[in-house]
Parts: structure tokens; C-alpha cells; sequence
């Protein structure tokens, strides 16, 4: 997202479209997702995303909208296909991406799976429902560019 946010504010070119998956787009790691979701997903950790965003962000603003594009201007934007899983601390984060995105005016497609955790494409082919969410991809990005 934040690559897409500065290509538009460089007056480049941008892609036909946008897929994020399991997007990490707040680095004030302060949605109720990290709370609620925290027991259930084994792979994003709140208290490692916290110390990582810290490190990463090195005393800068957790808002910064190149840190956290949730808090960028997101007008101008491509379409947007976000999936996020149902069990993930990331969650909100992607929720909240799709909700500011509409708002500004860009095609924003939120897929939620079911029990999934993060980023649940990486456990193909082990997992039917991450066939499903690449052949997902596959079809938004070709109704975009093919």
C-alpha cells in the first residue's frame, strides 16, 4: 500500500490493480484485533509487531502515512483486493484499509476467510481455502489487466 500511495504522489504510473494480503497497514499496532485476535493466530505475534514497528519506525509518527497507509490520502488509488483471514491480529488493520479506501473513493474488495490466519496462501497446497484465495487473485488481477 505504501508503494502504491507514493507512486501516486510521484505522478507515476500505477498499476491496473492492487492485492494486499493480510496487510500490515497501522503501525500503531492499537486496532482490537491484536487483543481479541492474539490466542488464535500463531504467526503475527502483537508483541513482536509492536517492538518491529518501533524499530522500524525509529521515533517517527506510527501514523506516518508511508509507515501506515491507513492514515494516507488513499484518493487515486487502483482497485484494491484485500484478504485478510477471520483469526488474524491483522484483522483490523485490513478492515480498516478497505473502509478508508471505499471512503476516498477506490474499488476496495475486503475477502475474509473463515478461520483462516495469516497470510494462509503460503500453506499451498496443504490448505483447500488457500487454492481458493490464489485462484481469487488470479481472477481480480485478470478482470484488471487481461
Amino acid at each position: 500500500m505504501a508503494t502504491l500511495v507514493a507512486l501516486r504522489e510521484r505522478g507515476l504510473a500505477l498499476p491496473a490493480a492492487g492485492v494486499c494480503i493480510s496487510p500490515w497497514v497501522d503501525l500503531t499496532c492499537s486496532a482490537p484485533s491484536y487483543a481479541k485476535n492474539a490466542a488464535a493466530d500463531p504467526i503475527v505475534r502483537p508483541a513482536l509487531v509492536s517492538e518491529m514497528a518501533r524499530a522500524y519506525l525509529a521515533g517517527a509518527d506510527p501514523r506516518t502515512p508511508l509507515a501506515s497507509p491507513l492514515y494516507a490520502d488513499l484518493r487515486g488509488l487502483p482497485p484494491l483486493l484485500i484478504h485478510v483471514g477471520s483469526d488474524e491480529v491483522l484483522l483490523d488493520d485490513a478492515a480498516g484499509l478497505a473502509e478508508r479506501a471505499r471512503a476516498a473513493g477506490v474499488d476496495a474488495a475486503l475477502e475474509i476467510a473463515p478461520r483462516m490466519i495469516h497470510v494462509w496462501h503460503w500453506f499451498l497446497p496443504m490448505l483447500p481455502e488457500a487454492q481458493t484465495a490464489v485462484d481469487a487473485i488470479g481472477a481480480f488481477i485478470d478482470a484488471r489487466v487481461g
